[in-house]
């Protein structure tokens, strides 16, 4: 019976916090980060060279720096990130991020 190796075959970073993945399927996504770097979770990935150290050991992207927490994407919130855009407005729920919440 022959077992998965991973989920990712290689990250490449690339300018503009674009990064390039291919998939162990053969599969090339490129994901542009930018939109996510103001959130928490991908906030510290604004400082390039954190950006630029991604990598994968196969089943995780994985970013880190010498004194600095790791960033692990798995391939569960990988998808996330490129199916479902939180930066935008539902449709149906009004804003997210509501101006009237914060006078």
């Amino acid at each position: 019976m022959e077992t998965q190796s991973g989920f990712f075959r290689s990250v490449h970073p690339l300018p503009m916090h674009t990064l390039e993945v291919v998939m162990e399927t053969d599969t090339h996504i490129v994901f542009d980060f930018t939109s996510r770097l103001g959130t928490m979770r991908f906030g510290a990935l604004v400082d390039d060279e954190l950006f630029s150290s991604a990598r994968t050991d196969g089943n995780f992207i994985l970013f880190g720096k010498p004194g600095a927490p790791e960033i692990r994407i798995g391939p569960a919130d990988f998808a996330d990130l490129v199916l479902v855009d939180r930066t935008m407005d539902g449709p149906d729920y009004g804003s997210i991020f509501s101006k009237e919440l914060y006078k």
